[in-house]
């Protein structure tokens, strides 16, 4: 790489490694990445990773979950020889990896904290992951919405994430009132948002893979609608979707946070235990806010991380 390359530039280039390529520098310490070539979630990650990693003597090979896979149904391992770091991005990759009993330090990124903790064990690793604390999403509905004080959540029971007694003792000092509805099963989601009508003001649909997809969401929105109760998503695609706001982490940060744990591994530095996002990106549906006559401050979407979605 030329040193007349400017910083601006370098992400770019970065961008272009295609997956199962190896971004070389010879005879340095290497990283596997695992991570789905077909999300636009995890390329961003990964774009944030080789960023994080382009100034170091470090080799980075990124993989497909498919390639993965079948390198190790051949025999293969993901540890090969020169392999200091692997970072599993998402829960599928996660699967993968430990499933190949790897022998060096395993970073997990992109994933809900539960299923890190369920599912990685290994001496050194990191976790960086994509829950948000209840704290910062009060802080945001705050800016947005100041004069909504009840909020409900709808969870899933088997999460693993805090106890509705938890989380409303974290919400009260900061003026809100929270409601939390179990729906242990997609069935149960819509039973679920039917209780909280007349009892709250929005409702945080908190990430879940079992519950939230391509059959749930519309009846979801609809009823949403239909009972003006405003769903808080957590992704761009939710918002545009039907929910009145989106809030979701900023997925390349991400993979900076993960590039960093990297070097700092390898580095043989201390690593932080499980870390949140650092960063937040938000989606603000006006058609759905304007249908349903919910107002929000104009002042807090001015800035760059809230996008209007007309």
């Amino acid at each position: 790489m030329t040193h007349g390359l400017s910083m601006l530039a370098l992400p770019l280039m970065l961008a272009a490694i295609p997956f199962g390529a190896v971004y070389p520098r010879a005879g340095s310490p290497s990283v596997v990445v695992v991570a789905s070539a077909g999300l636009e979630a995890h390329r961003a990650a990964v774009e944030g990773i080789q960023t994080a990693m382009a100034l170091t003597p470090s080799q980075i090979r990124v993989l497909d979950l498919a390639e993965a896979r079948s390198e190790q149904k051949a025999g293969a391992t993901l540890a090969a020889p020169g392999v200091r770091v692997i970072i599993a991005v998402g829960s599928e990759a996660l699967e993968i990896v430990t499933a190949g009993h790897p022998t060096v330090p395993v970073i997990c990124t992109m994933v809900l904290r539960h299923s890190a903790d369920k599912d990685l064990s290994p001496a050194g690793a990191a976790t960086i992951s994509l829950d948000i604390p209840i704290e910062e999403m009060i802080a945001h509905l705050k800016k947005i919405f100041p004069e909504k004080t009840r909020l409900g959540i709808i969870r899933d029971p088997s999460s693993g994430n805090y106890t509705p007694a938890q989380l409303q003792a974290r919400a009260q000092p900061l003026g809100f009132v929270v409601r939390v509805v179990d729906a242990a099963s997609p069935e149960q989601l819509l039973p679920a948002l039917m209780s909280l009508k007349g009892r709250v003001d929005l409702v945080w649909c908190m990430p879940d893979g079992l519950l939230y997809n391509s059959v749930t969401i519309k009846p979801l929105i609809l009823a949403s609608l239909e009972n003006r109760l405003p769903l808080i998503g957590f992704s761009e695609s939710f918002a545009r979707a039907g929910a009145a706001l989106g809030v979701y982490p900023d997925f390349r940060d991400i993979g900076l946070q993960t590039g960093e744990a990297a070097r700092q591994i390898m580095d043989n530095q201390p690593v932080r235990g499980p870390v949140g996002p650092r960063k937040l990106k938000l989606a603000l549906n006006q058609s759905v806010l304007r249908m349903i006559g919910l107002r929000y401050t104009a002042t807090a979407a001015d800035g760059e991380e809230i996008s209007i979605l007309r």
